[in-house]
C-alpha cells in the first residue's frame, strides 16, 4: 500500500520497507518488479481479483482462494489517542467506549465491530483516520501497529501517541498472495523469501524501518 514505512518517498523517489523486500526478492529470483499503489487493503485485493497486478505484496488476508507465501513479518493492531490521553487502556473492556476512526474494509474495522464498539467512522485511507483523531471527532484509532510505530519514531504522528499499554488481539503475519493460478510465481517468491529470512536480509530490513 501507498503508506509509510511500506513506501517511502524522497524526492519522487521509491523507497521503504515493501520496496526494499521486493527489491530483494527480484535480485534472488531475477523477476522484473513493477509497482501499482494503492490506498487500501481492500483496492489491492480488489485489482489482484482483476488482474490488474499479479501479487498483492504485502496483505494480511487468510482467504484460502489465494496462493499465500511464508510470513514476510508479522503484525498486529496499534491504538493511536491524542497525546494528552493518558489513561492506560490494556484490552478491550478499556475501549469498548471510545469513539473509533480505522480503515475501511480491515481486520481492524471489523474487529471493532464484532467486538461490539458502537461509534466507529472507517476511512479510505490514513490520513483520514488520523484527523479525525486530532480534529475531535473521534476518541481513539486503530490501524497496522508496524504502520504506527514507524510513523511515531519519525515524529509524524502529530500530537498523537501509540499506547504503549495495550495488548493487540490482532497478532498474524502478512504475506504476498497470488491468484491459485499463479503456482509458478508463487512458488519463486516462496522459495526466495525462506532465503531472505535464513540468510539475515530481513531482519535487516527490519531494523532499518525500525520494525
Amino acid at each position: 500500500m501507498d503508506e509509510e514505512p511500506g513506501v517511502v518517498r524522497n524526492n519522487n523517489q521509491g523507497g521503504g520497507r515493501d520496496i526494499d523486500v521486493w527489491t530483494a526478492i527480484a535480485n534472488d529470483t531475477g523477476v522484473r518488479v513493477t509497482y501499482v499503489y494503492v490506498k487500501n487493503p481492500s483496492a489491492l485485493l480488489a485489482a489482484l481479483d482483476e488482474g490488474k497486478v499479479d501479487v498483492a505484496g504485502w496483505t494480511s488476508t487468510t482467504s484460502e482462494k489465494y496462493l499465500r507465501t511464508t510470513t514476510i513479518l508479522p503484525t498486529a493492531e496499534a491504538l493511536v489517542v491524542p497525546k494528552t490521553d493518558v489513561r492506560p487502556y490494556r484490552n478491550l473492556d478499556d475501549i469498548r467506549n471510545l469513539r473509533f476512526a480505522t480503515l475501511k474494509d480491515t481486520a481492524y474495522a471489523n474487529y471493532l465491530k464484532n467486538s461490539g464498539i458502537v461509534s466507529i467512522r472507517e476511512f479510505n485511507n490514513l490520513p483520514d483516520v488520523l484527523s479525525a483523531v486530532t480534529s475531535g471527532e473521534a476518541d481513539a484509532a486503530m490501524f497496522s501497529g508496524i504502520i504506527a510505530g514507524y510513523m511515531e519514531k519519525q515524529d509524524k504522528l502529530s500530537g498523537l501517541q501509540v499506547v504503549r499499554s495495550y495488548q493487540p488481539a490482532l497478532s498474524r503475519p502478512v504475506v504476498a498472495a497470488f491468484p491459485k493460478g499463479a503456482s509458478e510465481s508463487y512458488e519463486k517468491v516462496e522459495a526466495a523469501l525462506k532465503k531472505l529470512h535464513a540468510n539475515g536480509t530481513m531482519e535487516t530490513i527490519k531494523a532499518k524501518y525500525g520494525l
